[in-house]
């Protein structure tokens, strides 16, 4: 079914950006897993900064309308200026999430989404990592829907959330709209994009900035279980942190 392929792609998404999941729950049981490297780079005036990703995303179908996922991402990052190259290396991301299914028809679907985040030293937000560790707690909606059935799939879903940051950084408002092509069983194309809004709430000194990037992926489905993803992304515009570019290739499966 072009839905359950659809959820599996959009799933494995989150490993390397915002956009955490697809409306569509995973059925009772089911498990989707992926596997994601990415390289990531930003070169402002005084400084260039690369580092070096590994992501890895779980799903769970608890039952037909309760869904839960965790995240952990781990990164190496290297900051060339003109006093040396500094390196570091750390957690970027963990997150615990449960979904809850709101509404599911055959052409579309509805749930929410309360997520617990630990947040690192390192980021997949552009440079935007904490100093030190700090939890944050999401909530938001999401919603899908089929638009063509042929000749070609296409598919879209949108997203909107609230982000609370403790320890002194500013909340956020988050929103993701992803297009989804799939020409053929084997072969799907993912359009993103995504945008973080501070709401300039925070403490003297602490993180406050605004992201808006893009992402395209390809998928070849090898087969039933197995799936391959390449893709990039792109800053295009922030405030407060410098914008870089990535490249990822990941591997999912689901069972």
């Amino acid at each position: 079914m072009a839905g359950r392929f659809f959820t599996a792609c959009v799933a494995a998404v989150a490993a390397c950006a915002p956009a955490n999941a697809s409306p569509w729950n995973r059925d009772d049981g089911g498990i989707f897993l992926a596997s994601t490297a990415n390289y990531y780079f930003s070169d402002p005036p005084q400084s260039k900064y690369t580092r070096i990703d590994s992501d890895t995303y779980l799903e769970l179908g608890l039952t037909d309308n309760w869904m839960a996922s965790g995240r952990v991402s781990y990164g190496v990052s290297i900051t060339d200026t003109a006093a040396g190259s500094f390196t570091d290396n750390g957690v970027n991301e963990a997150e615990l999430s449960l979904q809850r299914q709101i509404q599911r028809g055959q052409h579309s679907a509805t749930a929410l989404k309360i997520s617990g985040v630990r947040s690192g030293a390192l980021s997949i937000d552009a440079q935007s990592g904490a100093p030190t560790p700090n939890m944050e707690i999401e909530l938001r909606a999401l919603h899908g829907r089929d638009l063509i059935a042929s000749p070609v799939k296409v598919f879209a879903t949108g997203e909107v959330a609230y982000r609370r940051r403790f320890g002194g950084d500013a909340d956020q408002v988050r929103a993701d709209v992803l297009v989804g092509v799939e020409p053929s069983r084997s072969w799907l194309v993912l359009l993103e994009a995504q945008s973080i809004i501070s709401l300039q709430n925070e403490d003297p000194g602490f993180a406050d900035f605004d992201l808006y990037k893009g992402q395209a992926s390809i998928v070849w489905r090898k087969s039933r279980r197995w799936s391959i993803v390449v893709g990039g992304r792109k800053e295009f515009a922030t405030r407060n942190i410098a914008p870089g570019v990535a490249a990822f290739i990941g591997i999912w499966s689901e069972f």
